[in-house]
């Protein structure tokens, strides 16, 4: 019989094993793993709602709330209420994380380096173009 194997449990280990050296690296920030929410964060030019934060990250509402509060918490990320609608939560990057994200980068530069040491870029290139397809039929066999 033919042994069945999950595409996720490879993808998993590498994320695993892809952040805890990331974290390692990022812990003088003591982020929590929230670095993504600062880069993606910084990309932006102007502050966004917490709606399309979650969008932008691709994670639930109730998460990408949870995360701000705590980086608000933390005086890394503002949080101002639309007055038009006070349902609205605009979020940007603090003064202090703005300072931050130079760092943030090089160290991802860092760990990238190091995950991707003696793998050809045509290999890389390819496993990144496999993946964004997988990603691709998952998508669309959802909808």
């Amino acid at each position: 019989m033919k042994s069945v194997q999950l595409i996720s449990h490879g993808l998993r280990r590498i994320n695993y094993l892809y952040n805890k050296k990331l974290s390692k690296e990022l812990s003088a920030f003591e982020l929590d793993h929230h670095f993504e929410v600062l880069l993606v964060l910084a990309t932006q030019e102007k502050p966004v709602t917490q709606n399309k934060l979650a969008e932008l990250l691709q994670i639930d509402k109730s998460r990408t709330a949870v995360i701000v509060f705590d980086l608000e918490k933390r005086g890394l990320v503002q949080i101002k209420i639309n007055p038009d609608d006070r349902r609205q939560h605009y979020v940007s990057l603090s003064p202090t994380a703005l300072t931050s994200i130079p760092n943030i980068k090089v160290s991802i530069e860092k760990i990238n380096q190091l995950a991707e040491a003696g793998i050809e870029q045509q290999k890389l290139s390819t496993f990144f173009e496999v993946s964004e397809m997988i990603q691709q039929n998952l998508i669309k066999r959802d909808g």
